[in-house]
């Protein structure tokens, strides 16, 4: 054991030497920045193709395109043609995204040298980013997502992010119930970890708008129609108890069913979304219908059977009201 640990001591000691003679190049040299004051780096940010939008998950998948460009004078080379080195082997802006969540990088990391000590990397990145939606409007609502760049371990005043020529997104998505409002760039300063560091940030952002078509014809008409499938007791005569209850437990049984099922849809929100109001309105119909049942029975049994059917005939005309105000309150007044 002492033997092994004076060889360690022996080769640290003259691989100390050795780089302070210069026969090997330290580490501190190769990762020191190009320049003494800021370095700029021009950025370029393109979403090929947008896959998906969770809303439970909170987050999209994509396909970006990603370019980084700066100027490194100690690169410069003779010659007309640039040449490729190793992205490590070179002082580079460490770039982070700040929302990815699960990521692959297809391209190989390596930058192109230009004889002028231009540095070029390309990267082509595909997976998952994070993005908090808002989800009150749900689902005729309007959401942003983004593609966030950091320029991590830099201060602003050592390193800064300038948008280039060529971001943008692909003119045709692969999210059929979305269509893009608007993209724009962003550059500036933001605050990260726990003590606000500033960093350099370059930002995508896209401007969505979701169709409602599908939650329309997948969610509120069969919630609709199980409602009016509660209100066939108001046409049923009072004395035959028994197909009333039935109907109304199963109008009730059916909704639960409905609502477990459309539970995968959102996240745990600490709000009610426009989709939330329309849904508790209409259990608290189907609910309500099941009470007017029993009412009526109980009054055809104790012999007041005229009152249990003006009980029906005015039941009639006011569901249908309250189901129209819930519709005017969830989707219009709500706005």
């Amino acid at each position: 054991m002492k033997k092994l640990l004076l060889h360690l001591f022996v080769a640290a000691w003259l691989s100390m030497l050795l780089v302070a003679f210069g026969a090997i190049p330290s580490e501190s040299a190769e990762v020191s920045r190009p320049t003494t004051g800021p370095v700029k780096v021009y950025v370029t940010i393109f979403i090929i193709d947008v896959d998906e939008i969770n809303s439970a998950s909170q987050n999209f998948d994509a396909n970006v395109y990603i370019q980084y460009r700066w100027r490194d004078q100690r690169l410069a080379h003779k010659g007309s043609k640039s040449i490729v080195r190793p992205l490590d082997e070179i002082w580079n802006p460490l770039i982070q995204i700040l929302n990815q969540q699960s990521i692959q990088q297809t391209f190989a990391r390596r930058v192109e040298v230009f004889s002028d000590g231009r540095v070029v990397y390309r990267q082509r990145a595909w997976g998952t980013f994070s993005q908090p939606l808002q989800l009150r409007d749900f689902p005729f609502d309007e959401q942003t997502i983004r593609i966030d760049l950091v320029a991590a371990g830099y201060s602003p005043e050592d390193l800064s992010l300038t948008i280039d020529n060529g971001s943008g997104i692909a003119p045709v998505l692969s999210i059929p119930d979305w269509s893009v409002l608007d993209w724009r760039t962003q550059s500036g300063v933001i605050e990260t970890g726990p003590e606000n560091t500033p960093v350099s940030t370059a930002s995508l952002v896209v401007d969505l708008k979701r169709h409602p078509g599908f939650f329309i014809v997948k969610v509120l008409l069969p919630l609709v129609l199980i409602v009016l499938m509660s209100w066939t007791v108001f046409w049923i005569n009072p004395q035959n108890a028994g197909p009333q209850i039935s109907i109304s437990v199963t109008a009730i049984l059916t909704l639960i069913a409905f609502l477990f099922s459309m539970s995968s849809m959102l996240p745990r929100l600490p709000m009610l979304t426009r989709l939330d109001w329309f849904v508790m309105y209409s259990t608290f119909l189907v609910f309500f219908s099941l009470i007017e049942a029993v009412y009526t029975i109980r009054l055809a049994n104790s012999g007041d059977l005229e009152k249990a059917l003006l009980a029906d005939r005015v039941a009639r005309w006011i569901f249908p009201l309250l189901l129209l105000a819930m519709l005017i309150h969830s989707f219009y007044w709500m706005s």
